[in-house]
């Protein structure tokens, strides 16, 4: 698989970060007598790892989560009533953020989970959202939160306070941000109308930092698409996997329509981390593939593991639910047979500042899963965090130590988690 598009300024450090890689894979780490996976180069020049289902961490080794502190309650102090967590990030100090969508609001916490501050409402002024719905770094004082239904993006100090905004010019907006920053550009992950096909593709605006005010009314052109505002932006391409990208079930009417996702359908997974290079995969094959953006494929990483069954109940309480009860009532007809009968492989990827993938695999109703794969491909094991069913469209966190994920319980409260890293 390759990304194609034309070069960029990014590419002479992720080459550099990409070699960087390369040369650590080949080295030994702690504990590697114990790996039984291999490790080749393939006639491409990437090199493909491939891991067997036992992961190199021991009873004695393997890293353990601590629980540390919970925030979100269903009634309480108003700043820990969640109404719709969309966003979420940590720094160095423990501080934590989260963005909630419902109410526009950004809220900050201290490490002992104390409220220290809240920022935003809806609107359409300075400091306030329509829809906001990402929340990155910008720099280590600086976030940025996304508001794609306003179209603009808003710069605050790490502290909450409000600085400018810089336009966004693309036509398009959706539930949940996906993307990153890399050197001061947001990337945003669509799709772009080629001919009759929309292959998924990251579209960039540049940002200034935030000392700098002489700040553009609207985004620089470079190479790519134009949207539907006008502003040109640039555009990266992605791999497309011998997969279907989504599966879902559709029904249209004259007075409109519905679509739903087929449960327990593989779907293809794309990350870009924050030193400009991509991670993806299909959740139907245990396969992730490294990359830079320039479209040259470094790294394949295999793990050799077994399917997880989809239990006959879980299929037969998503039939019962309000969306395909809705679908029904509006002539839809549910196929039950497309679902599959074993679960994606994986859902989500996370790279962490130290290296570490995080891959979200299955797990039992009621808690998260991760596999973790150290900085050389290797397959270490599994982290459960039992007790916390993950919302996986916000991604998890890891700073200084801790761990930080965003989740519901049964009666679909959200809550912050936090948990230090034992390793």
């Amino acid at each position: 698989m390759t990304v194609f598009r034309k070069r960029s300024p990014l590419e002479g450090k992720a080459t550099a970060l990409l070699l960087l890689l390369l040369t650590a894979a080949c080295e030994s780490r702690e504990a590697s007598q114990a790996w039984s996976g291999s490790v080749d180069t393939l006639p491409d020049g990437r090199v493909r790892i491939v891991n067997s289902s036992q992961g190199l961490w021991t009873e004695d080794d393997r890293w353990r989560l601590v629980p540390e502190l919970t925030v979100g309650v269903v009634e309480g102090a108003e700043s820990e009533v969640f109404a719709n967590l969309i966003g979420l990030e940590a720094d160095a100090e423990g501080r934590f953020y989260v963005l909630d969508r419902d109410l526009n609001e950004l809220r900050v916490f201290s490490s002992d989970g104390s409220h220290l501050a809240t920022a935003g409402r809806t609107g359409e002024g300075p400091g306030e959202y329509q829809a906001a719905n990402g929340l990155e770094w910008l720099s280590p004082d600086s976030l940025v939160i996304v508001d794609q239904r306003g179209n603009r993006y808003s710069v605050l100090t790490k502290e909450g306070a409000y600085v400018r905004s810089v336009p966004r010019g693309l036509g398009f907006y959706g539930w949940a941000f996906e993307g990153n920053v890399v050197d001061g550009r947001v990337f945003e992950l669509s799709h772009i109308r080629q001919g009759d096909e929309y292959p998924p593709a990251y579209v960039s605006i540049p940002l200034r930092n935030v000392d700098d005010q002489e700040v553009p009314d609207s985004p620089s052109p470079g190479s790519g698409v134009e949207s539907t505002s006008g502003s040109l932006a640039d555009t990266i391409f992605l791999p497309l996997p011998d997969a279907p990208q989504y599966e879902s079930f559709s029904i249209r009417t004259e007075r409109g329509g519905m679509t739903m996702g087929v449960p327990f359908a593989p779907s293809a997974v794309y990350h870009l981390d924050r030193s400009g290079t991509l991670w993806h995969g299909h959740g139907s094959d245990f396969r992730i593939f490294h990359s830079s953006l320039e479209g040259d494929t470094i790294r394949e990483i295999v793990l050799e593991a077994e399917p997880v069954p989809v239990p006959p109940e879980a299929v037969e309480a998503w039939a019962a639910g309000p969306g395909p009860q809705r679908f029904r009532e509006m002539g839809g007809d549910l196929d039950l047979d497309r679902i599959p009968d074993v679960k994606p492989f994986f859902r989500g990827l996370y790279l962490d500042p130290d290296g570490f993938l995080w891959i979200s695999v299955p797990a039992s109703g009621g808690e998260s899963v991760f596999a973790l794969v150290d900085p050389d491909g290797r397959y270490l094991g599994r982290l459960v965090l039992e007790g916390v069913d993950r919302s996986t469209f916000v991604d998890p966190v890891v700073k200084a130590g801790r761990l930080y994920v965003v989740g519901r319980d049964e009666l679909g409260v959200q809550r912050v988690h936090v948990f230090r890293i034992e390793k």
